[in-house]
């Protein structure tokens, strides 16, 4: 199932979703000399205010992440937080598969149908139109996991249940530099034992990397790769 990855695009619904997903891969691959990519859809937090007021631009803090994760290429996008279902779908299609055109990536990472988050669920679906087969360069599409989220969805009896078929291993540099990016989201790291704490963090990498005898690791799962 290993193939060598040269160019990733990582899409996501929020700033911190690729972080808290696929953070220390991508601080290894980008170690690695893999271009990577990183496609966020929203650019606000709209939806943690009660009112509606107060809404913040997270765009700073977005490619702040991603300068410290390594990756080279950033493009947020204008739709609002929990707000992806009151788009036509056609509309979500469009803007990865544009990235998709413009980047040419061989390999494309996302959010997990599995979420309880609709916006996680519709961004993945827009990934898996977008890297189809026949239309375009990639070769291989993989979801990950964002507690809180995908374990949620699990535990509420959702279909597409995240089953991890991929286990990519890490150091505690990589880990490290995950932990460092969430940083830049400043409160959306949260005290223990939330499952977005650094602690909450490092237990998740711990458990992946007891499941394959490792120290540290990461879980996927490979939607569809091409040899």
């Amino acid at each position: 199932m290993h193939r060598k990855i040269r160019k990733l695009l990582v899409v996501g619904a929020h700033g911190d979703d690729e972080t808290l997903g696929a953070g220390g891969t991508v601080a290894r691959l980008a170690d690695e000399g893999v271009v990577v990519s990183l496609c966020i859809l929203t650019n606000d937090d709209g939806s943690r205010s009660v009112s509606g007021s107060g809404i913040v631009n997270r765009t700073a803090a977005i490619e702040l992440a991603a300068k410290t994760l390594g990756i080279e290429r950033v493009s947020v996008h204008e739709f609002g937080d929990n707000r992806l279902d009151t788009e036509r779908h056609l509309d979500l299609n469009r803007v990865v598969e544009q990235e998709v055109r413009e980047f040419e990536p061989d390999t494309v990472f996302a959010t997990s149908m599995c979420d309880l988050s609709t916006d996680h669920a519709l961004v993945s679906r827009a990934a898996r139109v977008a890297g189809r087969p026949g239309r375009g360069p990639v070769k291989e599409v993989r979801t990950f996991e964002i507690r809180s989220a995908t374990d949620v969805g699990e535990a509420s009896g959702l279909p597409n249940a995240f089953r991890p078929n991929y286990w990519q291993l890490l150091d505690e540099s990589h880990l490290d530099r995950k932990i460092d990016a969430l940083r830049a989201y400043g409160k959306e790291l949260e005290p223990w034992p939330s499952p977005r704490s650094e602690r909450g963090v490092r237990a998740l990498a711990e458990y992946r990397g007891s499941q394959v005898s490792a120290g540290l690791a990461e879980a996927f799962e490979i939607v569809r790769i091409v040899h």
